[in-house]
């Protein structure tokens, strides 16, 4: 959403400039195999699809797309020096004039650079986007927040309230934006935006929305009834913030009622089921929790596929199924080595 930093340059511009020189590449007329690696991507088989993007090379398909493609399974394997390299790649292969494709490639750069620690080169990215494209929502709102990681604060919120002006009515930005702030230190003053949203757009709100803006100021009360109305049954979303708001209100069985009746009443989701098991191992329901994080896991590649297999072992390991957890926790560490909390937990159970 990631070289070497050239003194006086961004990274955004040199790339630019590489795409002019290399503008007389033609495009491959069949890609099999990106089409293939591109599939296992939204499967979240990163390994797989990493392997169908290096068989893309073998057969000379399009290396623009074949290298971003390469450098988003890096990112999914936790590789984000190979995906900063992978993407710099593919914006040597652009075209004559920046399209939607580059500017889509240098955001997931910056990501990269985000993840490496390497913020100056992120926000050199964001702040060429920005300055290509005035309106660019995205790249406020994401530089604010490499600005929040390097503490300039002011500089942070300027942006913030740019990306906020540019689309006033987007709930979602301002929540995320508050995450963000919240993340960095600065609960009390992110709240301040939501408060301002939930004055500014009272009328206009719905009860879901008012619910999750109340769940974010920590008025659980309020949340509890706005998000109690709004509840249909059908959205997984809204469940789920409801869901969390009876944990926070201490009522772990209502909340875990509230997960198992969209469950009952929906197609299996990987997020409710992770919520479930959560909830009930606060309540210490063990072989209950081991079966919700089961159900979870089944359902393949998702986006939550790995916090449920963390769980997964934590749930053995409470049961006390130490050969289990065992055997689990090398095979995280293996597909998942940069997380510190697997290794914690790997200690721990080699003493049992």
């Amino acid at each position: 959403m990631w070289h070497k930093k050239i003194t006086g340059v961004s990274v955004f511009a040199v790339v630019f400039l590489a795409a002019v020189v290399l503008s007389g590449c033609g495009k491959k007329a069949e890609n099999t195999n990106i089409s293939k690696g591109m599939e296992l991507l939204e499967e979240y088989d990163y390994q797989a699809a990493l392997e169908s993007f290096e068989a893309a090379i073998v057969y000379n398909e399009d290396s623009q797309l074949l290298y971003r493609g390469e450098g988003l399974a890096y990112m999914g394997l936790g590789d984000y020096e190979g995906a900063k390299e992978a993407f710099l790649k593919s914006l040597t292969y652009a075209g004559g004039g920046l399209t939607a494709l580059e500017y889509d490639t240098n955001y997931y750069l910056a990501a990269a650079h985000v993840k490496l620690g390497e913020y100056d080169a992120a926000e050199e990215i964001y702040t060429a986007i920005i300055g290509l494209k005035k309106k660019a929502v995205d790249a406020y709102y994401l530089r604010a927040c490499v600005f929040l990681k390097e503490n300039k604060y002011e500089a942070a919120i300027a942006d913030f309230e740019k990306a906020f002006s540019l689309e006033p009515d987007n709930l979602e930005l301002v929540i995320d934006a508050y995450a963000e702030m919240q993340a960095a230190g600065y609960t009390d003053e992110g709240k301040v935006y939501l408060s301002e949203l939930m004055e500014n757009k009272d009328k206009s709100l719905k009860d879901s929305e008012k619910g999750m803006i109340y769940y974010y100021l920590e008025d659980y009360d309020n949340a509890r009834i706005y998000l109690d109305s709004a509840v249909n049954g059908d959205s997984a979303e809204t469940s789920l913030v409801l869901g969390k708001t009876y944990e926070k209100l201490g009522d772990m069985n209502y909340a875990a009622v509230v997960y198992q009746t969209y469950l009952d009443a929906n197609a299996p989701d990987a997020a409710i089921y992770n919520s479930l098991g959560i909830c009930l191992m606060k309540q210490e329901k063990y072989s209950e929790a081991l079966e919700a994080f089961e159900a979870g896991v089944a359902l393949g590649n998702t986006g939550y596929l790995q916090e449920l297999k963390y769980n997964l072992i934590v749930a053995n390991e409470k049961l006390g199924n130490f050969a289990s957890a065992k055997t689990m926790i090398n095979d995280y560490i293996s597909a998942y080595p940069d997380d510190a909390n697997a290794k914690r937990e790997a200690d721990f159970l080699s003493t049992r």
